[in-house]
């Protein structure tokens, strides 16, 4: 039996894809990160040593001998006291970014809840489940503008999620013959899938999908080339090749026609029965 009805092959549930993809960016970023505590020691020597030279050069620079290069004395040692402060700070930066990748659960949730909180807005509760394309039209004007590299990257996850929903690897057809309330003009593009027990043909527009044709491989009377075709069934005038591959379904209350392109022959001999192409 052949079944028309709205498809919900692009519908999502919000809520476990902002949960996922925030979980999946701050792992990767966890591990991009320092995984043990940085040396201490190594900050604590270098400053001693930058500390004596410092005294050296500086005892150095005020002796009677050396007054004519008073100046060179001091701004070595001032070098020394550079190096002494950048060790410092290089030491806390890394002790910084290691406590960040340790992943304290205080951290982990706060930083969660933030990203939750550019779709959890009183103007704008997640419900259950929605479209894919309402959730870009979420996502893609605040890619990239976060100062937070787990929430962009968390961000750009969601977005290559949505990509695939929205643009799936499938075949593509067109229908050749309107058909239900829902598909009422021809030329109308489709996805194709081979489910198994079920043949789906979905609508491409996922912005504004009208829905999908599901039918079982009985429903399938015939497949071919075009030119095997009384061109009669081509009633909307559109241009269709001779060598385009053609898909007819029909049941007691349907009869529709569906065109691939011929390269598409392969998987639709696949799908179908070879008993039922055109010859």
């Amino acid at each position: 039996m052949i079944e028309i009805k709205k498809t919900q092959r692009y519908n999502i549930k919000p809520l476990e894809l902002v949960g996922d993809s925030f979980e999946t960016a701050y792992t990767r970023y966890a591990e991009e990160q320092p995984v043990t505590p940085p040396d201490v020691s190594m900050p604590i020597f270098t400053s001693i040593s930058m500390v004596l030279l410092f005294a050296i050069f500086l005892l150095t620079a005020f002796h009677p001998k050396h007054n004519t290069q008073q100046f060179v004395w001091v701004a070595l040692a001032g070098v020394c006291l550079l190096i002494a402060g950048r060790s410092f700070y290089k030491y806390f930066l890394q002790r910084k970014q290691y406590t960040q990748a340790a992943g304290k659960p205080s951290t982990v949730k706060a930083k969660r809840e933030g990203f939750f909180s550019f779709f959890q807005k009183s103007e704008n509760e997640l419900p259950e489940t929605m479209t894919a394309g309402d959730m870009v039209k979420l996502v893609s004007p605040i890619i990239g503008k976060q100062n937070d590299q787990v929430y962009n990257n968390a961000l750009r996850e969601m977005s290559e999620d949505l990509a695939r929903i929205n643009n799936p690897s499938l075949t593509m057809c067109k229908l050749v013959t309107p058909c239900n309330q829902l598909f009422t003009q021809a030329r109308r593009r489709l996805y194709f899938k081979d489910e198994g027990a079920y043949l789906v043909f979905f609508d491409t527009d996922w912005m504004n999908p009208i829905g999908e044709i599901t039918c079982d491989e009985d429903d399938v009377v015939s497949f071919g080339e075009y030119s095997k075709y009384p061109s009669s069934i081509n009633k909307s005038g559109g241009k269709i090749r001779p060598e385009s591959i053609i898909v007819e379904l029909k049941d007691d209350n349907n009869h529709i026609y569906l065109e691939f392109q011929k390269d598409s022959y392969n998987e639709i001999k696949k799908a179908i029965s070879s008993k039922k192409e055109k010859k």
